[in-house]
């Protein structure tokens, strides 16, 4: 009697492995993030259904709640997904920066901060994509950004924030927050309108001006952040001087 493969126990034929089915696992899940991501950039959030995605990705809602669960975490990992590498080269460059000089350099610190970004917005695709979802975490109702931006920059900030303090010593803690704070905006800027800047100037964002970007941007916040130590190495002073001035005031 001949044994079949059901009675060793062998996989039919045609019936996928473990390791098969882990991948073709895998190119789903990735599937569903790239029409996600496609359709969020494009409509946002409230403008994009499952039915949207299931039917742009060629799966069923199944699919979508088994990796997934929801919406809601959809869509945060299709902006953890496209934030992470970023935040991941800032990281290197920041280490890179602080084996380099102790303390950092603070032009290296805020480099750090804005090359990933702009580097990320001039690969294939992130041109147009980065800035669509950063708006719609920005902009989108729901609060969507003060859940994600804690989970995508929480880390990633106090990293940089303890970077700061030992570049600029003195400067109060509160301060260089703020001005981490400040360097976000002008990165955000840039994401959102940087478009619009180039239609209106003429000029799309090549290799070279994205370096120049990059290198502006970082002189900008160099000097915004060293704005804030200066400022604080004054106060004391401009505070005495506003009381002797009352105080001679009265005299008088």
């Amino acid at each position: 009697m001949i044994e079949t493969p059901f009675e060793r126990g062998a996989p039919f034929a045609g019936t996928p492995s473990s390791g098969e089915s882990r991948a073709r696992a895998a190119a789903t899940r990735e599937r569903i993030l790239d029409a996600a991501e496609r359709l969020f950039a494009e409509h946002g959030f409230a403008g994009t259904s499952l039915r949207d995605i299931t039917a742009e990705a060629g799966v069923n809602l199944a699919a979508v709640n088994y990796h997934f669960g929801s919406k809601d975490e959809l869509f945060l990992a299709v902006v953890i997904r496209r934030f992470e590498p970023v935040n991941r080269r800032r990281l290197e460059m920041l280490e890179q920066a602080e084996r380099q000089a102790d303390p950092p350099r603070l032009e290296d610190v805020a480099r750090a901060f804005v090359q990933p970004v702009v580097e990320a917005r001039d690969e294939e695709g992130g041109w147009s994509v980065l800035p669509k979802l950063m708006a719609r975490v920005v902009g989108e109702p729901g609060g969507w950004a003060e859940k994600i931006l804690p989970l995508t920059f929480g880390a990633v900030a106090a990293r940089f924030l303890g970077s700061l303090e030992r570049a600029l010593p003195g400067v109060p803690r509160a301060d260089l927050l703020w001005g981490l704070v400040f360097s976000a905006g002008v990165l955000s800027h840039y994401l959102l309108l940087g478009d619009l800047i180039g239609r209106i100037t003429g000029r799309w964002m090549e290799e070279a001006q994205a370096a120049e970007t990059v290198e502006r941007m970082t002189a900008y916040i160099t000097a915004g952040l060293r704005g804030l130590a200066v400022s604080q190495a004054h106060g004391g002073r401009e505070k005495t001087g506003g009381k002797r001035g009352k105080q001679k005031g009265k005299k008088r």
